[in-house]
């Protein structure tokens, strides 16, 4: 029995570490890392005209500028590992930018929830991203939030990113009753 016992235990650990060495890779390719996709040097983002995603670290500003131009916050709740954001920023947000479409009725910012710079919440008082996305329950990026000047939702967030197909239907969706909100 012992012999069994030893042989099922080492085929077990042998098994464990096969499918660790199997999923690791995956796990890589998801987030982005996988090494083989370099954005920097990604030919066809280099051919397209350069767009910045504006970082935002005052709330208490942009909901200002939002109120006064009777604009949406589209408002990116990101992390710096995460692979999934940079696949939004550059499949949708960067291509909402490079348009100009938007300028009129969105403003689009991004905020780092890893960030370990300080922020100036909606109200005016200091807190951190981590503590700006505990209070808004974001537990996972990227997730969008559509708010108004005063950093009330005003469409449903949309969470992760699931397929970019559609994902630019249901972003415009947002911001279209978003904006129908700030506007009534």
């Amino acid at each position: 029995m012992c012999a069994f016992y030893l042989n099922k235990r080492s085929l077990m650990v042998k098994l464990s570490k096969l499918i660790l060495l199997l999923w690791l890779p995956a796990l890589g390719w998801a987030q982005g890392y996988g090494g083989e996709y370099d954005y920097e040097d990604d030919d066809a983002e280099q051919s397209l005209p350069y767009v910045e995603i504006i970082d935002v670290n005052d709330l208490e500003a942009l909901g200002r500028e939002a109120r006064a131009e009777g604009k949406v916050i589209l408002l990116e709740m990101s992390a710096s590992y995460c692979g999934y954001c940079r696949t939004l920023e550059d499949n949708i947000i960067k291509p909402m930018l490079r348009s100009g479409d938007y300028t009129d009725y969105v403003l689009i910012r991004r905020l780092h929830i890893d960030s370990h710079y300080g922020l100036r919440d909606f109200n005016g008082s200091k807190t951190s991203p981590s503590k700006f996305s505990l209070r808004h329950n974001v537990q996972l990026t990227p997730t969008l939030l559509f708010l108004d000047g005063e950093g009330k939702e005003v469409s449903e967030r949309i969470l992760g990113v699931n397929t970019l197909e559609m994902y630019g239907a249901y972003v415009d969706k947002a911001l279209q009753q978003g904006h129908q909100k700030i506007t009534r």
